[in-house]
């Protein structure tokens, strides 16, 4: 008997542990609570309405609950369906023979669904001004979620939720219209923090990743926190307008290639306002160019821009301040040199350092005439910082090559990029010519001091006389009012021809000079003055003197062979307006290329001959002429000579057109006839050989470069020869 008992328990026990491993494995189906489900859910949301399968109990061994399950139920709001995978919830054992069922938790496993249907959802039971934007933006895409909702007693929603879940091929409009597609993302979420992760998308070609972006939802503000990385991509700005402002244009091509690795945090509030933003960034750009013409006068092989090639860029930025710290490789045309640099901003202050190693490249500093020629190591530093309201300061400016070196101490510039003041500049190096130029510039209060042992102006005379561009040098500057003392030792004006002990004493006015006292000496100790002041009327008066022409003449290049004269200039200057007359006295001249051909059309090839062999002698050379606003008009120029006698006038058109006309009489038999005649001789022609009654007229007319030269070989002189011939024969009685 009690053997049979012990073998029915076993077996009872056994249909027990059999029918809750079935019950925990398999479950049982039942639809006794579907309609239950239905029914609370319809009273909570009219709008919400869920056809539920058939449910299944399983039996939750380690705390001897059940689970509900039903699969592909049928969820619709407001007629757009939501695609449930399966909804399960747990029961406690208490309340399955009770009348009122409460659940505690649900835990819902979902499809694939349109995302604007599920955002619709959420805005109904949880509405806010970021779900009612993301609504707005959000146009495509697809959402799969597996959820765990627990409720209180009364039904409502725990805040220990947590949903996880997978968007993909999401597609938004951004706020300037522009669309972004292909986003896919993994998010979990819980009550006020939010993870993004495995994130990918791509804008325009730009391919972009994140690893993790996490979000917490503070009272008043998100703080948002993570990385992000785009792949190496070729990006075509035009598609980018926002960020294609002039700056940009300047310096990168329209197609830029880059790559990036990124992390952030910030914070941004109920309002949609940034704060406490931070990002660390490494970039890694292709290439950036930039072009401006000035880099022609210290670049000989610059043609069209400078490339900065393979640049690594680091960026850490901290809530407004920020430092940017980078390295490339420099390339002018072909000419590739190191770079590095570092930009460093403060609150308002902006560090800035720049480091050159110029090897490859040629540096031509053409007003020192000194260039570094390629394959010799140089290196050129750049320090200083500028405030938004305030100017910007230079504290260095260091080129060194060798033994020569540029020393540039505190420029201070102002927003117009205006010269505000200089403190000091050192400069030695050999030039071009071999000479060495040592220039010692300091600012002592309202006094610039320029001391010099000895130093070589040819290409500073060439770029005063012979510059193109009508500005005053003093223009740099932002209203300069100062004196400037120089002396110079030895102050080289050619490659041969140099003054000494030269002295100057400069007053500036408003960036124009308003004095000047030049005095200075010749090797051969004639002197060279020159003096500037300006009168009660504001008229500028400018004088030049010196009894040895020959160093200033030839500085013009279509001169040739002058020798010996004296030269005296004498200008008056208002309003842009000048009238100026130059005299130079008792010279000779070997080669002037337009006066042969002149001579040569003329059939005077005896003269043109003496021109290009011993030279023509010219007692006095005077020329009247005025500037006024790009135009020269020439006055008069005459001048007289033993062989040949010139009177012309004209205009000349700044690079435009030049025009001119005149009379030229050579020293004739003819002409010498007729001044052997007493007293009409006399009166007509004058004692003196080269003067004469007959000539010939000529036009010169054309552009610089394509002049045209015509003459009339045969022509009586017209009065206005002989009286001004009579006048100059007079004064030098």
């Amino acid at each position: 008997m009690v053997k049979r008992f012990i073998q029915t328990t076993l077996l009872l026990l056994l249909l027990f542990v059999v029918f809750l491993s079935y019950l925990s494995i398999y479950g049982v189906s039942t639809d006794k609570f579907n309609n239950l489900i239905s029914k609370k859910i319809f009273e909570r949301d009219k709008d919400l309405e869920i056809k539920l399968n058939d449910i299944k109990i399983f039996l939750n061994i380690n705390n001897f609950n059940f689970e509900l399950k039903t699969n592909d139920p049928k969820v619709f709001f407001k007629n757009k369906e939501i695609k449930i995978k399966s909804i399960s919830s747990d029961l406690p054992l208490r309340n399955l023979f009770s009348e009122k069922i409460n659940l505690e938790e649900i835990k819902i496993l979902t499809h694939k669904n349109r995302i604007q249907n599920l955002i619709e959802v959420i805005r109904t039971y949880r509405n806010s001004p970021q779900l009612f934007f993301l609504n707005k933006i959000v146009k495509d895409g697809f959402i799969d979620i597996e959820g765990k909702i627990t409720f209180n007693e009364d039904g409502s929603i725990k805040s220990n939720y947590l949903l996880d879940g997978n968007i993909e091929n999401l597609k938004i409009e951004l706020l300037n219209n522009n669309i972004v597609e292909n986003i896919n993302l993994s998010f979990l979420i819980r009550e006020k923090e939010y993870l993004i992760y495995n994130f990918s998308s791509q804008y325009e070609s730009v391919r972009i990743n994140s690893n993790q972006i996490k979000i917490i939802d503070h009272q008043n503000s998100y703080n948002f926190e993570g990385d992000i990385s785009s792949q190496k991509s070729l990006i075509d700005l035009n598609k980018f307008p926002l960020f294609l402002n002039n700056n940009i244009k300047n310096i990168f091509k329209e197609e830029l290639t880059i790559s990036s690795n990124n992390k952030f945090s910030f914070k941004l509030n109920k309002k949609i306002k940034f704060s406490d933003v931070n990002f660390q960034s490494k970039i890694t750009l292709k290439e950036i160019q930039y072009s401006n013409d000035i880099f022609k006068r210290f670049f000989p092989g610059y043609k069209k821009d400078i490339k900065f090639e393979n640049n690594s860029i680091t960026i850490d930025y901290n809530n407004g301040d920020y430092q940017i710290n980078g390295k490339s490789k420099m390339n002018i045309n072909g000419d590739i040199d190191d770079a590095n640099y570092s930009l460093k901003k403060i609150k308002k202050n902006f560090f800035y350092n720049f480091n050159f190693e110029l090897i490859n490249s040629a540096v031509n500093f053409e007003i020192l005439n000194y260039t570094k020629n390629k394959d010799d190591k140089s290196s050129l530093k750049l320090t200083g910082n500028y405030s938004a309201s305030k100017n910007i300061n230079l504290e260095k400016i260091k080129f060194i090559q060798d033994k020569n070196f540029i020393d540039i101490g505190n420029i201070k510039i102002n927003k117009n990029k205006k010269i505000k003041s200089i403190d000091n500049i050192k400069v030695s190096v050999f030039n071009n010519n071999g000479k060495l130029s040592k220039l010692d510039i300091k600012k002592d209060k309202k006094n610039y001091l320029i001391n010099s042992k000895i130093f070589d102006g040819t290409k500073l005379v060439d770029e005063i006389l012979f510059s193109k561009d009508d500005g005053n040098f003093f223009d740099l500057f932002d209203n300069l009012n100062n004196n400037i003392l120089i002396k110079i030792d030895t102050a080289y004006l050619s490659n041969e021809d140099y003054l000494t002990s030269l002295n100057t004493n400069l007053t500036i006015k408003n960036n124009k000079i308003f004095d000047l006292n030049l005095l200075s000496k010749f090797p051969n100790n004639e002197e060279l003055k020159v003096s500037i002041r300006t009168n009660q009327n504001k008229e500028k008066i400018t004088t030049v003197f010196t009894n040895y022409a020959k160093p200033l003449v030839e500085k013009y290049k279509f001169i040739k062979g002058f020798d010996g004269g004296a030269l005296d200039f004498y200008s008056v200057s208002k309003d842009k307006k000048t009238n100026s007359n130059l005299k130079i006295y008792d010279f000779k001249l070997n080669e002037v290329p337009a006066l042969t051909k002149l001579l040569t059309l003329a059939s005077l090839q005896g003269i043109a001959d003496l021109l290009s062999g011993e030279g023509i002698r010219f007692n006095e050379f005077e020329m009247k002429f005025t500037n006024d606003k790009g135009l020269m008009t020439i006055e008069e120029i005459y001048s007289l000579g033993p062989s040949i006698s010139v009177l012309m006038d004209g205009y000349v058109q700044k690079d435009r057109l030049i025009s001119l006309r005149g009379t030229l009489v050579p020293a004739t038999t003819i002409n010498k006839a007729i001044g052997s005649i007493p007293f009409l001789g006399e009166l007509l022609v004058g004692k003196k050989a080269g003067e004469g009654v007959f000539g010939v007229s000529f036009k010169i007319k054309g552009y610089p470069k394509d002049l045209k030269t015509s003459v009339n070989p045969i022509k009586s002189l017209t009065p206005r020869f002989i009286t001004r011939t009579l006048e100059k024969i007079k004064k030098s009685n």
